[in-house]
């Protein structure tokens, strides 16, 4: 069989959908995130603060994912009025559309409560209640992009679950942080007039009393532990993937039923040794995941030495692990330009010239 390769650009022309799936995603990481902070602050007040912080910066994240997808639409109207236009309930697009819809309500709800410092009870009702929807508008970015059966990159298989777990990453390093630079400039426990050099920044104190410095290395050193596991297996999700890919998986069992498109190969030497191999090895692996974590070791064995940089340390960090997530976002929308190979059986016959 003679297969014909197609290309087709469509959704990597422009930033609107891997930029909607970063922020979708990292929304539903952020209300993770601020509501087990949240819980957890029941028993380690440091983590109260830390989780108001991250539940007020999940409503501009969600606002920034709303307003990608909405003007990738063509007309942003149908996007803010989704439940007049989107009638397809078997699309993931309107699936997708309601979630983050009726997630909208919950977010600036617990926000609220954690703003206007309403009983914590009902605050920790409304954040446990929101989890699963939150979590799954972090899983769904993925399987928005599963429904096009003809790419072969976009498999149902691992894409939600690395989605999701990158999601949840992302969500820790953006928490981390907004809350480091918070604690810096905004917090009352910080200085009240401008640092006098980095190692103001870095430590988070000048000639004022106050502990919010031993809370923020409380919180930062929580988070390290957390963003290492999240990271190992991110790690262990992409190596599975790419020996999916790499190993041509059947395209049928023994049902007959449609199991994952041609081309898998083709789509996995066009990732990882092709055009976004750069984008793959030194954007994904190299500067999103490995650079974190061996940021991370670095933290915890030299912690003693590196203690008046640590925040630097930490803001690093967490800055890589975020330009590594978009980066993810774009390289997987990117692969979806080669779609599966169409099979044609060889030419038998000379093509007839006229004289």
């Amino acid at each position: 069989m003679e297969p014909i390769i197609l290309m087709n650009s469509k959704w990597g022309n422009d930033l609107f959908v891997p930029m909607y799936l970063f922020f979708g995603g990292l929304s539903g990481g952020l209300f993770v995130v601020a509501v087990a902070a949240d819980l957890l602050g029941i028993k380690i007040k440091q983590f109260e603060n830390f989780s108001k912080v991250t539940a007020i910066l999940v409503l501009p994240v969600l606002a920034l994912a709303g307003a990608f997808i909405s003007f990738h639409l063509g007309k942003p109207e149908r996007g803010i009025l989704f439940p007049f236009f989107f009638k397809n309930y078997n699309s993931w697009m309107v699936i997708g559309g309601w979630s983050v819809g009726l997630a909208v309500p919950l977010v600036v709800a617990y926000a609220a409560l954690w703003y206007y410092k309403v009983d914590q009870t009902i605050r920790r009702v409304i954040g446990v209640i929101g989890l699963p929807l939150l979590v799954f508008v972090s899983f769904y970015t993925g399987l928005l992009l599963t429904g096009a059966k003809f790419v072969p990159l976009w498999s149902e298989q691992f894409l939600p679950y690395l989605f999701l777990n990158s999601g949840v990453l992302t969500g820790l390093a953006c928490s981390g942080l907004v809350y480091v630079l918070y604690q810096a400039f905004y917090s009352p426990t910080a200085p009240q007039k401008v640092f006098s050099g980095p190692a103001g920044l870095a430590t988070g104190k000048a000639k004022v009393q106050g502990n919010g410095t031993d809370d923020t290395s409380k919180v930062i050193s929580v988070l390290g532990y957390a963003i290492m596991v999240l990271i190992f297996i991110e790690l262990i999700e992409l190596q599975m993937f790419m020996d999916y890919l790499a190993s041509n998986p059947v395209k049928n069992d023994n049902s007959g039923f449609f199991i994952a498109p041609n081309g898998s190969e083709l789509v996995y030497e066009y990732v990882t040794q092709g055009t976004l191999s750069p984008w793959f090895w030194w954007g994904i692996i190299g500067l999103g995941l490995t650079l974190p974590l061996v940021i991370g070791l670095i933290e915890m064995i030299f912690a003693t030495v590196i203690k008046t940089y640590t925040n630097w340390v930490s803001g690093f960090k967490f800055a890589s692990i975020l330009v590594g997530g978009v980066i993810l976002r774009f390289v997987i929308v990117w692969g979806g330009d080669l779609k599966a190979p169409l099979n044609f059986p060889p030419a038998l016959f000379q093509i007839p010239i006229s004289g």
